[in-house]
Order: structure tokens, then C-alpha cells, then sequence
């Protein structure tokens, strides 16, 4: 009597458990915004078992893979990422999913849907339902595959004849531009990237260029710009304006700032803010003193007049006061519409901006320590 009734009660807790586990499996799909879900089975054949020989690189945020999607019948580019939600986290997880599957622009990688995959440890942790509290979770996000290489390959390609030449370069800027607009301004509520950067941008067969990795920024409450969860980074594309007190705060300004830094790149490969700072205040043809030499020999050779307008856009967006940063829309406004560029008097305290110079930027924002940064 006794056996059956505990047999009867194992059967319930076993069903209730069931009934949990899917309860926790729809409200997780309906928080992704009803992205698209794969299952790991399919990802496994596609990247044959996450073969090495498929292993296209892995970065601060997970280990990417090319692989051929049946179900999609085309090439993908798998991520598994590396931190693993748990019963505090997975709707941090909710929202990057619902955020990267409504966000669609040309020049943003385009996103397919996710997968996420779990092991219960036993037949205990099963029929306890602790699905989001194991620690083996993985997780996965499938995006379009781009693949021409990224910008900080190109930029830094020692084969003379493969240099980038200056109208790819110029409608590179163009693109990413377009791309950080519709994030800042088009986007409701707007998103940041929080790791702009050329390893960030990759290009197509026809060099069209893509901004990847967006899809790990975070939502950023509209009025206090707040971060979600925890920063990330790339030291030397990092708004020093955004570390305090060995914490760091993210806006669309800092957005901007690494923006700028990336223009600078663009234009001048190598040579460093400072030196390009001193150039332009020094007068004289600052454009050809500091460019990309190997530019010259390419089909295009110079444009002073691009040039100018990039390189004083990346002096300008990488001002140490970020109230004196443009926005995207201004940023645009000068690349697509020929609109003025401000004089040197009004970038004056563009030099080059030290941890040293940083202000508070309000208590409204989520801190996170500078040494959680994500570095590739």
C-alpha cells in the first residue's frame, strides 16, 4: 500500500515536472519575440558536429562555425556562446534574441534564430525541472555567413595587391554609418553595439560590409540609456569617457566614439589619433601626411575631399567630450547630404582623450568592472 501510493506520488511529481519544463520551454520562446528556433541536432549536421575543420574563429563572445543549414538550404555561420544563462539570466537572453530578430537592415548580419540546448544530469535533476539551473547549457545563434573576410584582415593586408582601395573604403564608412544610425535612431527602443570595431565588420563577395556581433548589445532604456547586463569591449575602441572608477558605462555617445576610431582606421591604417590629431592641428595637407600610403598605388589612388570629410568626422566623433560628439544623424547628414564640416575651433578639445579626463556621465547607468570587458 505504502509502495504504491510513493509509486503513484513519483508518477505526479514526474508529470508535474514534464509540465513545468514546457511551460519554461514556451514562456523562453515567446520571450525570444518568436524568433526562430533550431534544433541542436540540425546545427550539429550542419557544422558537422562543430568540426574544427568548420571553425571559422571564436571572439569575446563564443566560438563561430560555417555550416550548410538543410532547413534552410543555404550556408550559415553558427555561434555558441559562451556564458550560460541560468534562472537569473536567461531573460537577458530573451531580449537579445527578440531584439537581433526584429532588427533588420542591409547592412546589419542577418539573423536566422537560435537554439538552446540542455543536459539534465540525472533523472533527479530531470523530475526536479532544474532546467535553467544547470550549469551545461549551451546556446547558439545562426546567422547568414558573410563570407569575404573582415576589415581589420583587409586593412592590415600585407599583399600589395589586395589593398583595399579608397572608393571601397569610403563606401565601407557609408555602410556601417547606416548601419549605427538605424540602431541609434530607427531601432524603438534604440540599441547599442558596444564593440565597434574593424574585426566587427565583414564583407561580402561584393564588399558590401555588415556589422556582426550587434546581436550581443544590449537594450538601453531610452531615458537613462542603461545597460542590461554585463560591458564588453575592445580596448582602444573603448570610450574612455565610459570608465570610472573601474566600472563602465555604455551610451549611444561611446557607440560614437569607437565609431570615430574606426574612420581613423579606415583612412589612415597604423598611424595612431594622437599623430593624426597633430597633423590636422598643425594645418598644411594633413590628408596626404596622414593616409594609408599604400593607397596611392591603388585604382582611385586619393580623394582629398573624402578623405577630409572621414578623417575630420573620426577626430570629431572621437572627441573626449561626449557632449561635443555628433549623433549618427549628423554623422550621416555630412557622408550622404555633403552637409558642413565644423571648423577646427569647435573640435578644439578633440585631443586625445586619457582615462584621466573622464566625468561621471550620471547615476542612471548599470556598471559593470572594466575587467569583464570581452577582448578578441
Amino acid at each position: 500500500m505504502v509502495g504504491g501510493a510513493f509509486g503513484l506520488a513519483l508518477v505526479l511529481w514526474f508529470l508535474l515536472s514534464c509540465l513545468k519544463q514546457k511551460r519554461i520551454r514556451n514562456t523562453f520562446e515567446k520571450g525570444t519575440g518568436g524568433a526562430r528556433r533550431f534544433g541542436y541536432n540540425d546545427l550539429a549536421t550542419a557544422t558537422d558536429n562543430f568540426s574544427e575543420n568548420r571553425k571559422l574563429g571564436e571572439g569575446a563572445f563564443g566560438v563561430v562555425y560555417s555550416g550548410f543549414l538543410k532547413r534552410l538550404d543555404r550556408e550559415v555561420a553558427v555561434k555558441k556562446i559562451f556564458r550560460e544563462p541560468s534562472g537569473e539570466n536567461h531573460k537577458d537572453f530573451f531580449a537579445e534574441v527578440s531584439t537581433i530578430s526584429e532588427a533588420k537592415h542591409k547592412n546589419l548580419v542577418k539573423f536566422f534564430g537560435w537554439c538552446c540546448r540542455g543536459h539534465s544530469r540525472n533523472i533527479l535533476c530531470f523530475m526536479c525541472s532544474c532546467w535553467w539551473k544547470k550549469r551545461n547549457m549551451e546556446l547558439f545563434l545562426v546567422y547568414e555567413l558573410v563570407n569575404n573576410g573582415n576589415l581589420n584582415n583587409h586593412l592590415h593586408n600585407s599583399d600589395a595587391v589586395a589593398v583595399l582601395p579608397w572608393p571601397t573604403r569610403y563606401k565601407i564608412v557609408k555602410d556601417i554609418g547606416s548601419a549605427l544610425l538605424y540602431l541609434h535612431h530607427d531601432c524603438k527602443p534604440y540599441i547599442l553595439h558596444r564593440d565597434i570595431k574593424p574585426g566587427n565588420i565583414l564583407l561580402d563577395k561584393s564588399f558590401n560590409a555588415k556589422l556582426a556581433d550587434f546581436g550581443l548589445s544590449r537594450i538601453a532604456n531610452m531615458d537613462s540609456a542603461t545597460l542590461l547586463t554585463t560591458a564588453v569591449g575592445t580596448v582602444g575602441y573603448i570610450d574612455p569617457q565610459c570608465i570610472k572608477d573601474g566600472k563602465v558605462r555604455f551610451n549611444r555617445s561611446s557607440d560614437v566614439y569607437s565609431f570615430g576610431i574606426l574612420l581613423l582606421e579606415i583612412v589612415c591604417t597604423g598611424n595612431s589619433r594622437e599623430h593624426i590629431w597633430d597633423l590636422y592641428e598643425g594645418g598644411g595637407n594633413f590628408v596626404v601626411e596622414s593616409a594609408d600610403k599604400r593607397l596611392l598605388a591603388t585604382e582611385g589612388g586619393f580623394d582629398n575631399i573624402e578623405m577630409e570629410r572621414v578623417i575630420v568626422l573620426g577626430l570629431w566623433c572621437s572627441s573626449s567630450e561626449k557632449d561635443r560628439r555628433p549623433t549618427m544623424w549628423d554623422v550621416m547628414d555630412i557622408l550622404n547630404h555633403g552637409a558642413p564640416l565644423p571648423d577646427r575651433d569647435s573640435i578644439v578639445n578633440s585631443t586625445l582623450a586619457s582615462t584621466n579626463d573622464v566625468q561621471d556621465t550620471g547615476s542612471n547607468h548599470d556598471e559593470a568592472p572594466l575587467f569583464s570587458l570581452g577582448m578578441q
